[in-house]
C-alpha cells in the first residue's frame, strides 16, 4: 500500500492512495487495516470467486461497521486468519451457502477461538440477497441489479450501503420469486435500477415500485452516471477495475464509510465517461483498490488528467487505403498495390494513434474489401475528420518513372463551386455543375452548354479556393518533402514540385483538408523493393506522422 501525490493539468493537485497487494486477499486485508485499525465487532467473510453471494453484502457490512474479508471455499488463507485475529470480532458472518463457503471454514474459525459464527445463505444468489435484506434496518428504497453479472451492483454498492438500501438481485428478463417476495414483505416504495435494459429489462422494471433507472452504454458509464445522479458533489472517489469484483467488493464498505462513490476502470482503456465525470466534479482525492495489474498507474494518470496531452489528441484522421478486394490497383514486379497500401496505412495509423489521434478508415487495412470512390468520400464526410489521407502506389507502362507525388483539389464541389472553371484544350469554360453519373463537367460554352469528360485531361480549378482546399495544398507540399527517403525522391512526372492540383474523386468530394499520396512507383523494380520494405515503410510513416503533428501544433 502506498501514497502518491502528483500534479495535474486538470486539477490543482491530485492525491491518491493505492490499496494493493500480491492478490485479492492482500487487498482485502489492507482495506480492513485502513478502515478498522482498532478492530471490529463484526466481520463478514465471502468467497473470493463467488461474486453472486457477496454482491448484496455491502449494506449489511456497513450497517454492522464490518470489513469484508475473503476466503476460498474450503480453505482459510493464513493471512486472512491473522487479520481476523487482529480485528478480534465478537461475531463472524459467512455470506453464502456451503457451496460457496464449505463447512470446513466454520470449523477452522472455531478452532482459532471464534465462537460466534453465523451464516446467511439461501438456495441461490437471489435468496441470499433476500435474506441479507431482511437483516437490514427498514428502508423505503431498494437497489435492483443484475445477479448474473457483477459490475452494476458493485458500482452502486457504496451508495446503497451508506443509505442503508438493500441490494436485491434479479435476472435480466424475470424477477425472481424471492426478490418479488422481499419487495412486498419489506414494503419498498421506490427502487433504483443499477444498469441498462440489457442488465435489467423493461419487463422487470415494470414490476418494480417507483423505479428509477441509472443506466449507461457499459459498466464504466453506469458507474459514472451513478456519481452524477446520486453523488453530485463528491470530495473523494474510489477507483477499482471493472473487470473483476473482489477488490471493489472489499473496498465498497470503506468507500461508504468515507462517503465516497466507486468508479470502475479498465486496465488499458480510459473510459471517457469516467474521465469526464472526474473532471466535471473536480474530484482530486482517490483511493485505488487493487494492484497495478488491475488499475495500472498510467491508466489512472490518464483517467485523472495527470498525463501531458498527446500532440494529436482531439484530432480525427481518416485514412483511405486505396483499392482493395476485387480491385488490386497496380500489379507490377510481383506486388499488388492494394497490399502495399494496406501495409503503409497500418503503420501510419499506429504512429498517429501513438500521438493521440483518433484514426478512422474508409476500409480497415487488415480487411481486403472493395469500397467504391463515392462511398469512400461519404465515409470521410460522415466522420467529421480533421484530415483525409488517401494512400496509393503509382505505376507506369514504362519502368523508368520513379519517385513520390502528392495530389490535392482546389476544386471542391462538396464545399463550394463559386468561380470554378474547367480548363480544356487550353480554353477556360465557366463551370456549371458536375454530373458524376456521366463522369462529365457541364460547362458554359458561349450561349450554350457542353459536357466535358473529367476522366481525361480536362481539369476544374477554383481561383478562390476554400480554406480546406488551401490547407490541402499546404499539406500536400509538406507531405511530399516529408516522404523523401534515400532511393525514393520526389517525382516530377506530374509537376516540378511533385505536388499537383488534381480532380481526383476522393480529394475533390471530401469536405475536409484532403491529400492523396502516391508513395512511389511499383513499376520501377528497384523502387518497388524499397516500397515493400517494412522497415522503410515504418520510417516514412513516422516522418509523415511527425509532419502531421507539426502542422497541427505549430
Amino acid at each position: 500500500m502506498f501514497c502518491l501525490l502528483l500534479p495535474s493539468e486538470s486539477f490543482a493537485q491530485v492525491m491518491s492512495k493505492r490499496m494493493d497487494g500480491k492478490d485479492r486477499f492482500d487487498v482485502a486485508i489492507n482495506v480492513s487495516r485502513e478502515g478498522w485499525p482498532n478492530g471490529a465487532d463484526v466481520v463478514l467473510i465471502a468467497n473470493y470467486k463467488a461474486f453472486a453471494d457477496a454482491l448484496s453484502g455491502s449494506p449489511l457490512a456497513y450497517q454492522e461497521n464490518a470489513p469484508i474479508l475473503l476466503t476460498a471455499a474450503d480453505k482459510l488463507d493464513a493471512r486472512i486468519l491473522a487479520e481476523l485475529k487482529r480485528l478480534n470480532p465478537q461475531k463472524v458472518v459467512l455470506i453464502g451457502g456451503a457451496g460457496s463457503i464449505s463447512m470446513k471454514i466454520p470449523g477452522i474459525l472455531k478452532d482459532n477461538g471464534f465462537k460466534r459464527i453465523e451464516r446467511i445463505d439461501g438456495k441461490d444468489r437471489f435468496e441470499v440477497a433476500y435474506n441479507i435484506a431482511r437483516k437490514l434496518r427498514p428502508a423505503e428504497t431498494a437497489v435492483i441489479a443484475n445477479g448474473l453479472n457483477f459490475p452494476d451492483a458493485l458500482a452502486i454498492a457504496p451508495y446503497a450501503a451508506a443509505k442503508g438500501y438493500p441490494i436485491l438481485l434479479t435476472k435480466s428478463d424475470s424477477l425472481p420469486l424471492k426478490i418479488n417476495e422481499a419487495i412486498k414483505q419489506l414494503n419498498f416504495r421506490t427502487t433504483i435500477i443499477s444498469g441498462g435494459e440489457a442488465s435489467v429489462g423493461k419487463a422487470v422494471a415494470g414490476k418494480l415500485p417507483g423505479a428509477k433507472r441509472i443506466g449507461g452504454k457499459d459498466r464504466f458509464e453506469v458507474s459514472a452516471n451513478i456519481v452524477s445522479q446520486l453523488s453530485p458533489n463528491p470530495q473523494k472517489a474510489f477507483v477499482a477495475t471493472g473487470m473483476s469484483f473482489a477488490d471493489a467488493l472489499t473496498g465498497s464498505v470503506l468507500a461508504a464509510k468515507q462517503n465516497a462513490p466507486l468508479l470502475l476502470a479498465h486496465p488499458t482503456i480510459v473510459p471517457e465517461t469516467v474521465k469526464t465525470v472526474i473532471q466535471k466534479h473536480n474530484v482530486n482525492d482517490f483511493v485505488i483498490l487493487g494492484g497495478t495489474g488491475s488499475v495500472p498507474p498510467n491508466t489512472f494518470l490518464k483517467l485523472t488528467g495527470q498525463t501531458p496531452k498527446l500532440p494529436l489528441e482531439g484530432k480525427t484522421i481518416l485514412l483511405d487505403p486505396g483499392h482493395g478486394g476485387k480491385d488490386p490497383g497496380a500489379v507490377k514486379n510481383g506486388y499488388l498495390e492494394k497490399n502495399l497500401n494496406n501495409q503503409f496505412t497500418a503503420k501510419l495509423a499506429d504512429k498517429l494513434k501513438a500521438k493521440g489521434a483518433k484514426v478512422q478508415y474508409t476500409r480497415l487495412p487488415n480487411k481486403d474489401i472493395f469500397v467504391d470512390l463515392p462511398d469512400r468520400a461519404a465515409i470521410a464526410n460522415q466522420s467529421n475528420a480533421d484530415l483525409f489521407i488517401s494512400i496509393h502506389h503509382d505505376s507506369n507502362p514504362s519502368s523508368s518513372p520513379k519517385g513520390l507525388s502528392t495530389h490535392y483539389s482546389s476544386y471542391r464541389p462538396a464545399i463550394e463551386t463559386k468561380d470554378v472553371y474547367v480548363l480544356s484544350g487550353g480554353k477556360k469554360y465557366p463551370f456549371i455543375r458536375e454530373d458524376t453519373a456521366r463522369k462529365v463537367f457541364i460547362v458554359k460554352d458561349g450561349s450554350s452548354t457542353k459536357a466535358l469528360s473529367y476522366l481525361g485531361s480536362n481539369l476544374a480549378f477554383d481561383p478562390t479556393p476554400s480554406q480546406q482546399a488551401k490547407d490541402s495544398k499546404v499539406l500536400a507540399e509538406r507531405f511530399a518533402k516529408a516522404l523523401v527517403y534515400p532511393g525514393i525522391d520526389i517525382s516530377t512526372i506530374y509537376s516540378s514540385t511533385g505536388t499537383k492540383d488534381h480532380n481526383l474523386f476522393v480529394t475533390r468530394w471530401t469536405k475536409m483538408p484532403s491529400v492523396l499520396i502516391e508513395l512511389g512507383f511499383i513499376s520501377n523494380q528497384s523502387e518497388a523493393k524499397l516500397l515493400a520494405n517494412g522497415s522503410i515503410q515504418g520510417k516514412r510513416a513516422s516522418a509523415l506522422a511527425q509532419n502531421i503533428e507539426d502542422y497541427f501544433t505549430k
